[in-house]
C-alpha cells in the first residue's frame, strides 16, 4: 500500500493528537519527494524556525564547582576540607537559566542526524546546517529511549511536543545498514502505521465529532456468575480501541491492520478473520448488559490493502460491519469515509 507523503502526516498529527500542525502540512511539503526523511528533515526545519522567532526554551541546570567569592549554595565542609577560602574561592552548587535543556538537545541531535543523511535535498540539507548554527549553545546527546520518557511538557513548552513525537518517531524507526552506511527507516506501513493507525482513529473520532458523541476507549468486564477467584484472576480483560455513544447510537469501533484484512479459508476462498468477528462479537454481547448499549453495533476497520471490502449484516439485535479505509485517497475523501463509519445506513466503500 502506498500511502501520500501528506497523508500520512495528517495520520501523525492525529495520532499524536497535535491537529495544529496539519495545518502547516503546506510548508513543509513543498517538494514531490515520496521519502519519509525528507519529510520529516522539512516538518524539523520548519517548527525549529518557529521556536527561535518565539525564542527557545530555557531551564535552570545545576552546576558545582569551585569558583571565587560565594553563588549560590555554599558546600562548607568541602570548601573547609580543600582549604578553599584563603584562595579566595569557595565550593559552591548553583543553577543557571540555559537553552542547554533536553527537549534542545534532542532537537539538535536529531537535526544532526538528518544532516548526514545522503538522501534528503541538498536545500534541505543547506535550512538544516543553518538551524545547527543557531543551536550551538546546545549539546548534542546519545539519545536513548529513555531521554524522551523524561521529559515533562508544560505550558511554556508545549510547542515542543509534535517536534519531539518526530524525534522519537526517527530514534525508534531509523535504523542503520548493516554495512554500517547510510541509515533507512522501518517499512512504515508494515512497523510503523498498526501502532499509530488506532491513536489515529481514536484521536479523528474524538476531534471531528460533535460535543452530543462520547468517545472513550473502556475495559469492557465479562459478566460473570458463580465465578471463583481463580476466574477473577486469569480470565482476560477486554480492552477496546474506540467506542462511540452518540444520540441514540452506540458502536464498538475495533481496528485491525493486516497485509490483507482477508484470510485463505480451508476450503480455499477468502474469509473475514474468524478471531475478529468472534472477539468483537464477544464485545457486543458483553457490553449489551450495559445502559445504552443494549442493541450496540459493531465495526471492524481495516487499512485497505489489497482488496475493498463492504460486510455488513445483522445478528441477535447488532449491526456488524467490516469495512476498508484506503488511505493512498485524498486526504478529503479519507475524512468523509471515516465519518461515514456513524451512519446508520449501509454504506458504499
Amino acid at each position: 500500500m502506498e500511502i501520500p507523503i501528506a497523508n500520512i502526516y495528517y495520520l501523525l498529527c492525529y495520532a499524536w493528537d497535535d491537529l495544529e500542525e496539519s495545518d502547516k502540512l503546506a510548508e513543509v511539503d513543498n517538494s514531490k519527494s515520496p521519502e519519509l526523511v525528507e519529510l520529516f528533515a522539512r516538518v524539523l526545519n520548519s517548527g525549529t524556525r518557529r521556536l527561535l522567532r518565539r525564542g527557545l526554551d530555557r531551564g535552570y541546570l545545576p552546576h558545582e564547582g569551585h569558583i571565587p567569592g560565594i553563588r549560590g549554595k555554599l558546600a562548607v565542609t568541602e570548601t573547609l576540607c580543600r582549604d578553599l577560602l584563603p584562595r579566595g574561592r569557595a565550593a559552591c552548587v548553583w543553577d543557571d537559566l540555559e537553552y542547554n535543556t533536553l527537549p534542545n538537545q534532542i532537537l539538535k541531535t536529531t537535526l544532526e542526524l538528518l544532516y548526514h543523511d545522503g538522501t534528503i535535498a541538498e536545500s534541505t540539507r543547506a535550512d538544516v546546517h543553518d538551524l545547527l548554527r543557531w543551536l550551538s549553545p546546545v549539546q548534542s546527546v546519545q539519545l536513548r529511549s529513555e531521554h524522551f520518557r523524561r521529559i515533562q511538557l508544560h505550558r511554556n513548552n508545549r510547542i515542543y511536543a509534535f517536534l519531539l513525537h518526530v524525534c522519537e518517531f526517527i530514534h525508534e524507526h531509523w535504523l542503520p545498514e548493516e554495512s554500517g552506511g547510510q541509515r533507512r527507516f522501518r517499512d512504515f506501513v508494515r512497523d510503523g502505521l498498526p501502532g499509530l493507525f488506532e491513536k489515529f482513529v481514536f484521536n479523528f473520532f474524538q476531534h471531528e465529532l460533535g460535543p452530543e458523541w462520547q468517545v472513550s476507549s473502556p475495559v469492557i468486564h465479562w459478566q460473570m456468575s458463580a465465578f471463583n477467584p481463580e476466574a477473577e484472576r486469569f480470565v482476560p480483560r477486554m480492552e477496546t480501541d474506540v467506542c462511540l455513544r452518540g444520540p441514540a447510537r452506540s458502536i464498538i469501533l475495533d481496528t485491525k491492520f493486516y497485509a490483507s484484512a482477508l484470510k485463505q479459508s480451508a476450503f480455499g476462498d477468502p474469509k473475514l478473520p474468524a478471531a475478529n468477528l468472534y472477539q468483537l462479537y464477544t464485545y457486543l454481547r458483553q457490553k449489551s448488559a450495559d445502559t445504552g448499549w443494549e442493541q450496540a453495533e459493531g465495526v471492524l476497520l481495516y487499512p485497505l490493502t489489497t482488496q475493498t471490502i463492504a460486510v455488513e449484516f445483522t445478528t441477535h439485535g447488532h449491526r456488524i460491519r467490516a469495512i476498508t479505509i484506503d488511505l493512498s485517497k485524498p486526504w478529503q475523501e479519507i475524512h468523509s469515509n471515516l465519518m461515514n463509519v456513524i451512519t446508520p445506513s449501509s454504506l458504499k466503500y
